[in-house]
């Protein structure tokens, strides 16, 4: 008990460097969680790594693309893939390949049930250096997926596969992400700056 009265006062004292402990502490809490729970999941079942290809038509259904052999052609300027994998999609890496080197937007689009697709509920990929791209979805995300893979007409896509919850090498799991690393250096500052202040409002009273 005196201990834990010595480091509350200390606390008081430096607030700051108290909160940034707190952060560092709970972020590696969570990136341990993480690792932790997927773990758990793919041991249960519940996590199944997949493939698509376009050869599992009972999987997907193209929405203003067609598919002409070659590849997938847009249609117009909303091209789209839904999928149906059937299971609970923590991540999806995207293995295609564009003619002529087109940039295109490459959302995806999760829905939760009354919801729909709407455009608070997306996630956009990483780049990863074998070209292909990455998606991390948050645990709560509904089975139905729709994939935006062009946003103008006459757009050629090579799709080779969509990969759905690919294992990810252990380190991977404990490297922070940039919104991560972002909030740990926003928010013990800001709440850092209002202990200070309602500490010294009090004193002035």
């Amino acid at each position: 008990m005196k201990r834990l009265k010595t480091l509350w006062a200390a606390a008081r004292r430096r607030p700051f460097r108290a909160l940034y402990a707190l952060g560092v502490c709970l972020l590696a809490l969570t990136l341990v969680g993480n690792f932790v729970l997927d773990q758990l999941l793919y041991a249960a079942g519940v996590l199944k790594e997949t493939t698509v290809t376009l050869q599992n038509a009972e999987q997907y259904t193209l929405v203003n693309m067609e598919n002409t052999g070659d590849g997938l052609v847009s249609t117009t300027g909303d091209a789209q893939l839904l999928l149906n994998p059937g299971t609970l999609v923590r991540r999806l890496r995207l293995v295609a390949r564009y003619e002529g080197g087109a940039v295109c937007e490459k959302d995806l689009y999760y829905h939760l049930p009354a919801f729909g697709y709407t455009s608070r509920l997306r996630v956009w990929p990483t780049a990863r250096e074998d070209g292909s791209w990455t998606y991390t979805l948050p645990r709560f995300a509904g089975q139905g997926l729709r994939l935006d893979l062009a946003d103008s007409a006459g757009v050629t896509v090579d799709l080779t596969a969509i990969v759905l919850n690919e294992r990810l090498p252990w380190q991977e799991y404990f490297i922070p992400s940039a919104w991560q690393l972002f909030w740990l250096a926003a928010l013990p500052g800001l709440a850092g700056c209002a202990v200070t202040l309602k500490r010294e409002k009090g004193e002035d009273e």
